[in-house]
């Protein structure tokens, strides 16, 4: 084979790669760019999920969560959670704040972080020891109470971008640690999936007038009624008379006695100008 021939087929072999590559660079900009379009919305979310310690051991979670901060594909979280699960052979109650940050994608799918601190209580039932004599000791019901740190990270699909469905589906794993009872601190793994109906999202933003509207329209007071006992009465003083005013004649003023039958004087014409006479022909 040609060095000539090997370029070619190297340059057909990477032509895919580079369309492969450009295509998804071109549609990620467009993403990032509608993204950054579309207003910075702060949605707020109520979930319920599976909390599985050690992934097996049931439980369930209560969450509320609010985004106090976005700017394009970036959110800042903040929730509060309720919740327990199953530590046989009792079970344990928890609450905790989390603050966490999310990657939304423009497509719906987002990864996000939690962390958080929270108080967890762990109910162990009444049990029996039997001794080496082959006695039996009842040992009475207890509860441990332990500070409680958690953290976890995962990814999930929101159905808002695409169908504007206010749901979202997550799936997150973690761990937790459990310190207080005078015990060496200790934790385990777990697991957290479910679901998230959000508000707060796909409604235009309200926009402030800078000018103040105008006071609402008040109908009068009954005027036929007794009115209001504290209005003061507006007292109009009444106008001063105006004197008639005489009319002026339009007539020519009259002519002096013993003139009433002669005709006014008119002057006389001028004379005629003199035409010159004109030379013999």
């Amino acid at each position: 084979m040609s060095l000539r021939q090997g370029r070619s087929l190297l340059c057909e072999a990477r032509n895919p790669a580079v369309c492969v590559a450009a295509l998804g660079f071109v549609l990620g900009c467009s993403g990032l760019a509608r993204a950054q379009t579309v207003g910075d919305e702060k949605p707020r979310r109520v979930s319920l999920s599976y909390f599985g310690e050690s992934a097996v051991q049931p439980g369930a979670r209560l969450a509320y969560e609010g985004t106090p901060w976005a700017r394009g594909v970036n959110q800042l979280l903040m929730g509060a959670s309720i919740g327990g699960y199953s530590a046989a052979p009792g079970y344990g109650l928890f609450i905790f704040l989390e603050g966490g940050y999310r990657l939304a994608l423009p497509t719906g799918l987002f990864f996000d972080l939690h962390v958080g601190i929270g108080y967890n209580a762990i109910n162990r039932p009444a049990t029996s020891v039997v001794t080496a004599d082959g006695g039996t000791i009842e040992m009475a019901p207890t509860v441990g109470n332990y500070f409680m740190p958690i953290g976890m990270g995962g990814l999930g699909f929101d159905f808002q971008p695409r169908m504007k469905a206010p749901i979202s589906l997550f799936v997150r794993g973690g761990g937790y640690g459990l310190a207080g009872q005078g015990e060496p601190f200790k934790g385990s793994y777990l697991l957290d999936a479910g679901l998230a109906y959000q508000f707060g999202t796909g409604k235009p933003p309200t926009v402030v007038s800078p000018v103040a509207s105008p006071p609402p329209a008040e109908a009068p007071a009954n005027l036929d009624g007794p009115g209001d006992p504290n209005r003061v009465p507006l007292i109009i003083p009444p106008s001063s008379p105006i004197a008639p005013t005489v009319p002026t004649s339009t007539l020519p003023p009259p002519l002096p006695p013993g003139t009433e039958g002669l005709a006014p004087a008119v002057p006389a014409l001028p004379p005629p100008p003199a035409v010159p006479a004109l030379p013999p022909s």
